[in-house]
């Protein structure tokens, strides 16, 4: 009866995985005006982020497109859990901008680290508050 305890509690705690829940929920950020300055933040909650690629290099978790608006996107502050990202800029012209953030949270002993991938939308806005195509 021991050895199947052992065996299943194992078993159960191999099925254990870090899940990642990224906030704010909902698919877009609060929009943009062209000229005046942008902020704000994704979470990653539940563990540390991975931010390492195959080869050991460090990599950042998100990725804006297009990459010419005026807004770019940092982690929030020095932490090496890397488990927030601000956008922030000055938006220059008017469009359709969209945040990804992928990756994986660190795993631990008795867990796996979860994947996460999310994408995001900012519209921005001409300072008239419409947006031209």
């Amino acid at each position: 009866m021991k050895r199947f305890s052992v065996a299943a509690f194992s078993f159960i705690l191999s099925g254990c995985t870090l899940h990642a829940d990224v906030t704010p929920d909902g698919n877009s950020l609060s929009d943009a005006l062209v000229g005046a300055p942008y902020s704000s933040e994704i979470n990653i909650n539940g563990g540390a982020v991975f931010s390492l690629d195959n080869n050991g290099k460090e990599k950042f978790v998100g990725e804006i497109i297009p990459s010419d608006t005026g807004l770019s996107l940092e982690y929030c502050n020095d932490s090496p859990a890397h488990n927030c990202v601000r956008i922030k800029g000055i938006p220059v012209k008017p469009t359709v901008v969209n945040i990804r953030v992928s990756g994986r949270l660190f795993g631990t002993n008795v867990a796996t680290g979860g994947r996460f991938d999310k994408t995001y939308t900012i519209t921005i806005k001409d300072p008239e508050g419409t947006f031209a195509r």
